[in-house]
């Protein structure tokens, strides 16, 4: 990685910064006689991220967390639970407000960055007030340099506008950006093709698949600590 070529890092939300699994805690704390809560969290992160894609292809944009419960009702359907609005509702704060699990590489590794002399920035899906409760959660608060979300431009990842809108943003040219996200490899494919330079976080202990289908990450870490340790 040169990173002469860098001026600003990005960085991903849910699955990056935060550690979306502990849904399944929060499944089993409100849904009684849930016999696979891993299950129904997994079906629920793919469900509403599935949303988001048609949403964009079918220009039937609606705001992240809405998106988030239907992915929920439709896990919990799928797996025999009709449960009602206002205890799907107390899950998703429960999950995306009120306990976000924060990895815990997260605030030193940023500030690390950030005091190598890159502007970082969050180019998240989630809502402006979903955001909100991530930086302050994460200890983000004055260190990273600002915060795009898809409600700004309407249009969610892994489509090119959010990333050249983040681009616009930070007011650096789109290939002098590094992007980092986790979990999947959209993200990391769709950055790749708006532009950016891309980098996987794959933590060893969530153990992701690799994936074939775009193309390869130009940098990939196992933490944001790691990423820190790369910076020339």
């Amino acid at each position: 990685m040169n990173w002469d070529l860098i001026e600003t890092v990005t960085v991903d939300s849910y699955s990056t910064l935060v550690d979306v699994d502990s849904q399944a805690a929060a499944l089993e704390e409100f849904v009684d006689d849930l016999e696979d809560p891993a299950a129904v969290s997994r079906l629920w992160r793919n469900q509403y991220i599935l949303y988001s894609v048609v949403a964009n292809d079918i220009e039937a944009y609606r705001p992240f967390d809405e998106l988030i419960d239907l992915g929920l009702r439709y896990a919990l359907e799928s797996h025999g639970h009709d449960v009602e609005s206002e205890v799907r509702e107390r899950i998703r704060r429960t999950v995306y407000e009120e306990r976000l699990a924060v990895f815990e590489d997260v605030p030193p590794g940023i500030r690390r960055i950030v005091e190598a002399g890159y502007d970082v920035y969050v180019v998240s899906n989630g809502s402006p007030a979903m955001l909100e409760h991530l930086v302050e959660a994460a200890e983000l608060e004055g260190v990273v340099s600002g915060v795009v979300s898809a409600d700004e431009v309407r249009t969610y990842k892994p489509d090119r506008e959010i990333y050249r809108h983040a681009a616009a943003r930070a007011g650096t040219p789109i290939d002098r950006i590094l992007h980092v996200s986790g979990g999947t490899m959209r993200d990391v494919w769709g950055a790749k093709h708006a532009g950016m330079h891309s980098c996987w976080l794959a933590r060893p202990e969530k153990s992701p698949p690799r994936e074939h289908l775009g193309v390869d990450p130009d940098l990939e870490v196992e933490s944001f600590l790691d990423l820190a340790d790369r910076i020339d």
